[in-house]
């Protein structure tokens, strides 16, 4: 059977939001971003205006300049009746696994809502240091659902949209280029939404906004200026750009997904991050994890740190385990 996706997704209006960026060169270390005016970056009246989904509740809290967003977790545009979901997510990557690797749901009786509550900045600040992406939410679409990065697993060494597979017309990702996690619950993109760009684009239009990342920029489909294809080459090296946006027409710095190579999600962040998913949520669960490995949750996140990738061989040294061990147990339920 064909996978069907199913479309109802509400659109998205255009807003004439006026605020103009200088080029990010010009930003160095500056954490707060002004437009030509010394006025800060304020993306509240995009936010407000935008047509987020019905499952999606946003509350804009003006003296904190942030907003708040809420949903089910369930994307609105609908998705594949069927998925492949590995029966061992730790045997990565699955693109070479026969049919017998994977467990066939149907998405009907499989997904389960997952509540999603994240406050944002509506004054975004763009950083010179960047801040690389985390396994889990990144970021929120228009749809309900989540944005992850490209990544299925911890050392970032497995690309989700390049680890395809397709057994008897089942797919691991759908053609919204989304999943679930292997319970069925934090459905998520790790590619260009096509349920979603295929609705709100023109061919010879910029791309709508699509959704917006923890760091309070605006992300976009793959189509630029005029409706030209953005590749990875016009991108800076977390994936975004100064430009004009629909929303944003005299520019802002914003990221696009791609679909030409990888990267195509985002893998760092050049916005000030406060409001990050934590660390490994979509990813493993640290608490069953360190149990597994016969150590405290503490020691574990001590002994991982902060790097992304993590350094596996430090960590397995000093919690004294085996490296294989350890990555075996840290592989993401993806």
């Amino acid at each position: 059977m064909k996978n069907k996706i199913l479309f109802n997704t509400a659109a998205v209006s255009v807003v004439a939001a006026i605020i103009v960026w200088n080029s990010p060169s010009v930003f160095s270390n500056s954490v707060i971003n002004l437009d030509k005016n010394n006025n800060k970056v304020d993306t509240s009246a995009v936010i407000a205006a935008a047509k987020w989904s019905n499952n999606v509740t946003i509350a804009l809290d003006k003296e904190a300049s942030t907003f708040r967003f809420q949903s089910n977790g369930i994307p609105s545009h609908g998705f594949a009746q069927k998925y492949l979901i590995p029966k061992n997510p730790n045997e990565q990557p699955f693109s070479n696994k026969p049919a017998s690797a994977f467990t066939v749901v149907n998405s009907a009786e499989f997904f389960k809502e997952t509540q999603i509550d994240t406050t944002i900045t509506t004054a975004p600040n763009y950083v010179e240091k960047i801040t690389s992406t985390s396994l889990g939410r990144i970021g929120v679409a228009l749809s309900g659902a989540q944005i992850f990065n490209d990544y299925e697993n911890m050392d970032r060494s497995v690309v989700a949209k390049d680890d395809q597979v397709i057994h008897d017309h089942v797919s691991f990702l759908d053609e919204c280029n989304g999943h679930t996690l292997v319970d069925g619950t934090n459905y998520h993109y790790h590619g260009v939404p096509v349920c979603i760009t295929s609705a709100l684009d023109s061919a010879d239009s910029h791309s709508v906004m699509i959704g917006v990342l923890e760091d309070g920029f605006p992300v976009y489909g793959n189509l630029g200026l005029s409706g030209t294809i953005v590749t990875n080459n016009d991108l800076d090296e977390c994936s975004g750009h100064v430009g004009a946006t629909p929303e944003f027409p005299q520019g802002i710095y914003h990221y696009h997904l791609t679909a030409d190579e990888a990267p195509y999600m985002i893998d760092c962040y050049h916005g000030e991050i406060e409001n990050a998913a934590p660390r490994g949520e979509g990813g493993p669960n640290f608490e069953q994890v360190a149990q597994a490995l016969g150590v405290s949750r503490q020691a574990l996140i001590q002994a991982l740190g902060d790097s992304m990738p993590p350094d596996f061989d430090a960590a397995a040294k000093k919690l004294k385990i085996s490296v294989d061990d350890l990555r075996a147990s840290m592989a993401p339920p993806q």
